[in-house]
């Protein structure tokens, strides 16, 4: 019998006693406005923690090695990926993604069900927010792949498995896949196939959520935005006085701002005048991420943020490699025999893009991650919140605390 745990706050308390009020969406449909508790086994809260500490370890690296850009990730399009991968692991290379992904005395099975019940209630917790979670694989033709390996990424992950002929035509069709399920925001992830490549294993994410207090398009105003170099630019910020959640540390202030019913939200980390964002990075780990959240406190603000687009995209090798992943990188080393024992298959490349869209009635993002396998040849006045620098953003679920996206905002005018 499964232990489960109740996320609980004053909030939820509440519940017991309120009836759920209603919104209207774009349609002109009722849409509940009070957040839904989610409920997932220990198992499950572990397996959100292990994401989180994956998610904000590879963020750190990604900044630590750009400057001056836009930067977006998505820590549960990049997991979902390698974990459908893990599952064809064994040996030392099955223990390598253990250590990478942090997830520590959870056995495979646990890993695999945890997953699956944190992706149910990400798609089912709001109605109106739009959330698409998709997973493939993309064999090639006459390729002998462990049938089990196939249907624990069916039942778990939900996975589409098309085998077919590596060409041109392969390369339209998985772009086509990922052209549909990031709602065209994304529209390429394989330029071609080298005759090297035996598998893609893709995960798709999708988000769209309204502003739970949309921002009037009327109060939107141009305004000055210093970048990192001290240097100004002007871009269009939007403007509003309500009641939100914000948390003063000692060189940054936090603000959440919710979508929907509430369950999602995006958090914005902004660094003191004095500060930057890497005195944030410094301490940002999970368990100060999570302790940050607690100290959340509903006040009235004034706030000011810059609309923003852009997309990114980055390969992952590097950062992959240097956490504790080499292994899966080695043509002579790498252990995938729970995919085929019959060739010897390696990771050449994990790449991911994404692409996020910030204004005044919501927030729209997409991410694609790609594993690509090879076979071995043979107060008493309101707060001010104004994002007028370059800061750090995350979309996230309420109560599991689980983070869909992580982003910096170097210069809001670059797409």
């Amino acid at each position: 019998m499964k232990i489960m745990r109740k996320i609980t706050s004053y909030l939820i308390v509440l519940n017991l006693f309120m009836s759920v009020s209603c919104q209207d969406n774009d349609n002109g449909t009722d849409l509940p406005t009070e957040e839904k508790v989610i409920e997932l086994s220990v198992e499950s809260m572990e397996m959100v923690g292990s994401d989180n500490e994956f998610g904000i370890d590879i963020f750190k690296r990604i900044l630590n090695a750009e400057s001056g850009k836009n930067v977006m990730i998505s820590p549960l399009s990049i997991s979902q990926a390698l974990l459908m991968t893990y599952n064809g692991a064994d040996g030392d290379t099955k223990k390598a993604f253990e250590d990478a992904l942090y997830l520590g005395d959870l056995t495979i099975d646990q890993v695999n069900q945890a997953q699956k019940d944190l992706v149910k209630e990400l798609l089912e917790v709001d109605p109106g927010v739009i959330i698409d979670i998709a997973n493939s694989i993309w064999l090639k033709e006459n390729f002998n792949v462990n049938p089990e390996f196939i249907s624990v990424n069916q039942d778990y992950y939900d996975a589409e498995v098309k085998q077919l002929v590596f060409d041109d035509e392969a390369v339209n069709q998985i772009n086509d896949w990922v052209n549909n399920k990031t709602h065209g925001k994304i529209d390429e992830i394989v330029e071609s196939i080298d005759p090297m490549a035996i598998m893609f294993l893709i995960n798709a994410v999708y988000y769209y959520g309204n502003w739970k207090h949309r921002f009037d398009v009327s109060n939107t105003v141009d305004g000055a935005f210093c970048l990192k170099e001290k240097s100004e630019i002007t871009v269009p910020f939007m403007n509003q006085t309500t009641t939100a959640r914000l948390m003063n540390h000692d060189c940054f202030k936090i603000l959440e701002l919710p979508y929907g019913r509430g369950n999602f939200s995006m958090l914005i980390l902004l660094p003191d005048d004095n500060k930057s964002i890497s005195d944030i990075l410094d301490i940002l780990d999970n368990e100060s991420y999570n302790h940050w959240l607690d100290k959340l406190e509903e006040t009235t603000v004034d706030i000011s943020i810059p609309k923003f687009k852009f997309a990114y995209e980055k390969n992952l090798n590097y950062m992959l490699k240097a956490m504790n992943l080499m292994i899966a990188f080695d043509p002579e080393h790498a252990d995938f025999s729970k995919i085929s024992d019959e060739i010897q298959l390696y990771i050449n490349r994990v790449k991911h893009k994404s692409f996020i869209d910030v204004n005044e009635k919501g927030t729209e993002a997409a991410a694609v991650t790609s594993v690509e396998m090879w076979v071995t040849s043979v107060g008493p006045s309101n707060s001010k919140f104004i994002a007028n620098r370059p800061f750090l953003f995350v979309i996230k679920e309420k109560y599991t605390n689980a983070i869909l996206f992580m982003g910096k905002v170097e210069d809001p005018s670059k797409e």
